[in-house]
Order: structure tokens, then C-alpha cells, then sequence
């Protein structure tokens, strides 16, 4: 609701002040910037009636205006609008009154208004899915990703679009936006994949190619920051205002959220904690350094030390594994009981932790969320972060380090947000 104070009107939305706006009350103030005040006003109070309409279920005018403190011309304006646009819907009328009177018209949000596209070019898979207007996942498919050649990973990626609508129940002209993430640096300014070494792609104006294909508002996150938009609205984080949600699957990096903002540097390269060297001639990562933390703590990790310990003298079950290993395998042998894949899980959340730590001890966070496939593996790997977390931050234990309540779909979740965000203001 709209609370006027002192010439301030304050926004509030589930109880948290989430913008200001100065209205022109100032008789010095130019016209202009009386009619910008006014248009944001009406944007705003447009905000307020759907964001009540979309959360209420079934609501007549009268408690639109009730709940949100508008007049009631103001509202019905807006109701007329929104019915127009296709956005809200009259669904018969309410119980009648005891005075005898008309009975309200109700209201309701339809959720087939807007459709929003999510694609998550993954290292192995890309997947997308299709979003109602409420937010709702309503269809994903999966296609194996393209290594190398952007250009085909596109297009493979929308070959999946028209069955994935028919079978959401959208037609393709109610897309409203497009979310998208890439393991990679991504600059969110200008929608580029600077740098993704797992995927083979350097300088690819992903933004650009899709906004060809589709002609609709595009924005582009890296995987870790998209994991953590999500993980803050629907996840583990929900509630928090400073957290940092942590990628741990093929690769590995960092979503920081300070202050309930997502934390992206100055290009939107920030986050990159698994291309921090942490060991003097350690092996070599993708990204052409030696010794990064993503070599001693991800999938690739797990997959490597793996590998090595078949070959060894010590009885595994890893040694009946063909290779190349997968952590998903090494998982399986861990909770078969064989005890060098669970060192092995365990010595590698240990190194993760040692990563945490730095984090913990420069942004000072409530929480750290770590998600992504290899958390599959949480009963080990946050045993072994969670100790290396208490030896090596000065805060020890009292930074709280749970796993993902949206597992490997958080990143497709938020690019599914993402791209609401983008469309809907409100």
C-alpha cells in the first residue's frame, strides 16, 4: 500500500519499503518534473493494484481499494486498464450484501496474460522453460548443449520452444521476455559472454542473438547470479539481505547479494571466486591459470582426484568405474559405503570451505547457500565446508553455510525471474 508522509510517498510490499518516490507537491518545482512525478505515481499505484490482484485470488474493487488506500475512481481506472490489456479478468460476482445491494464483480489475475522464456545454457545440458504470468513453471526441455559454437547452442536451444509452449498452453505472441544464464563472465551491461571456458565461448553477444530471434527484452546473467536471485525470492535465502549463494557443479563461483542488491562489479564479473588460485602449481583449470579453487572443489575436481584414486593401491569401488569418472558415480560408490569416495567428497568440501572463508571474512554475509549437482552430495561436502569454514573465518561458525532448497534448478529458475523482472515493474 501508499502511505503519504510529509510529501513522500512510501511503497511498501510485504511489509518492506521497496522504492520512494518525491511527489510534486513543491509549487517550485518545473512542470516536468511534475508530470514525471505523476506518471511515476500512476506506474506506481498500477503496481500496487495488480501486485494485490496477482497475490489476493478472487477481489472485488471496493477492497482494491480498501487494501491498497487509493480512491475508488483511481482503481477503477486502473481495473479498466488492466481488463483491457488482457492482464485481469471479471469472474462472476461475490456474495450478496446484506443491504440488499448489487454484488461486486470479482476480480481475478490471468495467469495466461504473459508468458516468460528461461534458457540456462548448461556445460552438458541447456535447458528451457516456459513461465506463466504468475510465475509459474509450466513446461522445460532439455537438449544436450553445442560446445564451441554459440551460434548452433541458440539455435538448437529454440528448437525446443514450440513444443515446450504447446505444451505449456501459450502461444508464442504472449512471450513477453527472455532470461537467460551461462556459466561464465557475463557482461550484463551490453548482454556479452565475455569469457565461459567450459562452454568453449569467448565474446558472444548472446543478448544480440536472441533479441534477433525474438524481438523481446533480453537480459543475461551468469549462472551464479541468476542461482542467487532465485535462491533469494523462492530458496534457502528467502528473507535474507545479504548472502551469497555459491555454484558448485561442473564449475564454480559465487552469487553475492549485499544489502537485498545483487552484487555484480562493474562489468558483471564479479563472484568469480573459482578461478582464485589457491595452490602454487596446482592443476591446470580451464581458464589457463594453475591451482584455481574450481580444480580442488567441483565437479571436474571430484571427477579428477577420482580418477587417481582408481588408479591407486588403496580398494575402491572406483576402480570397477570406467573412466572418464563422474561425480555422480563417485556419489553412488560414497553411499555404497566405500570410504576413499567419501574422503573424497569430504576432503573436497574441505576446499571449498577454504573459498568460503574468504568470502565470509570480506563480505561479512547472514548466510551462504551452496547449490548446484555436486550438492547432490551435501552429506558430505557440507561436513567437510562447514569444518573448513570454522578453522580458516574469524566468525568461525556463526556464518551459517546450508545447502540449496531449489537444487541444480536454481539457475533456471532465475533466469526464469530474471526475465519477469525484466517485463514486470510491478
Amino acid at each position: 500500500m501508499v502511505l503519504v508522509r510529509g510529501g513522500l510517498d512510501l511503497l511498501y510490499h510485504n511489509g518492506n519499503i521497496w522504492n520512494r518516490f518525491q511527489v510534486g507537491f513543491n509549487p517550485m518545482q518545473q512542470d516536468v518534473q511534475g508530470k514525471v512525478d505523476s506518471r511515476a505515481m500512476r506506474e506506481v499505484n498500477r503496481s500496487i493494484v495488480l501486485d494485490i490482484i496477482r497475490r489476493g485470488g478472487k477481489v472485488s474493487r471496493t477492497d482494491l481499494a480498501k487494501r491498497s488506500a487509493l480512491t475508488k475512481p483511481t482503481v477503477s481506472a486502473i481495473v479498466d486498464d488492466l481488463i483491457a490489456r488482457g492482464i485481469v479478468q471479471e469472474v462472476g460476482f461475490g456474495k450478496t450484501v446484506a443491504t440488499g445491494g448489487r454484488r461486486a464483480r470479482l476480480l481475478e489475475f490471468n495467469d495466461a496474460s504473459a508468458a516468460y522464456l528461461g534458457v540456462r545454457f548448461g556445460v552438458h545440458t541447456t535447458t528451457l522453460a516456459i513461465a506463466d504470468a504468475r510465475g509459474e513453471v509450466r513446461a522445460v526441455r532439455e537438449t544436450p548443449t553445442v560446445p564451441g559454437d554459440p551460434h548452433a547452442a541458440v539455435r538448437s536451444a529454440l528448437e525446443l520452444l514450440d513444443g515446450a509452449l504447446e505444451e505449456a498452453g501459450l502461444p508464442r505472441s504472449r512471450l513477453a521476455s527472455v532470461g537467460v544464464t551461462v556459466p561464465g563472465m557475463v557482461d550484463t551491461r551490453s548482454g556479452t559472454v565475455a569469457f565461459a571456458p567450459n562452454l568453449g565461448w569467448s565474446d558472444v553477444p548472446i543478448r544480440s542473438l536472441l533479441q534477433q530471434a525474438f524481438d523481446l527484452p533480453v537480459v543475461v546473467h551468469n549462472v551464479t547470479n541468476a542461482g542467487a536471485i532465485a535462491e533469494g525470492r523462492i530458496g534457502a535465502a528467502k528473507g535474507a539481505r545479504s548472502y551469497v549463494w555459491v555454484y558448485v557443479g561442473h564449475g564454480l563461483g559465487a552469487g553475492i547479494v549485499i544489502d537485498g542488491q545483487l552484487f555484480s562489479g562493474t562489468k558483471g564479473f564479479s563472484g568469480e571466486i573459482g578461478h582464485c588460485p589457491v595452490v602454487d602449481d596446482g592443476p591446470l583449470c580451464s581458464c589457463g591459470l594453475r591451482g584455481c579453487l574450481e580444480t580442488l572443489a567441483s565437479g571436474k575436481a571430484i571427477e579428477r582426484i577420482a580418477a587417481e584414486a582408481a588408479r591407486g593401491s588403496e580398494p575402491t569401488k572406483l576402480s570397477a568405474l570406467h573412466a572418464p569418472f563422474e561425480a555422480a558415480a563417485v556419489l553412488e560408490a560414497a553411499r555404497a559405503g566405500d570410504a576413499v569416495s567419501q574422503r573424497i567428497l569430504r576432503e573436497v568440501g574441505q576446499n571449498l570451505g577454504v573459498g568460503l572463508s574468504y568470502l565470509i571474512n570480506v563480505l561479512d554475509p547472514e548466510l551462504v547457500v551452496l547449490g548446484g549437482r555436486v550438492m547432490e552430495a551435501q552429506d558430505y561436502i557440507l561436513e567437510g565446508a562447514r569444518a573448513s569454514v570454522a578453522r580458516h573465518t574469524l566468525r568461525g561458525s556463526k556464518v551459517e553455510v546450508v545447502a540449496s532448497t531449489l537444487g541444480d534448478r536454481a539457475g533456471l529458475m532465475g533466469s526464469v525471474i530474471a526475465a519477469m523482472d525484466q517485463a514486470v515493474r510491478s
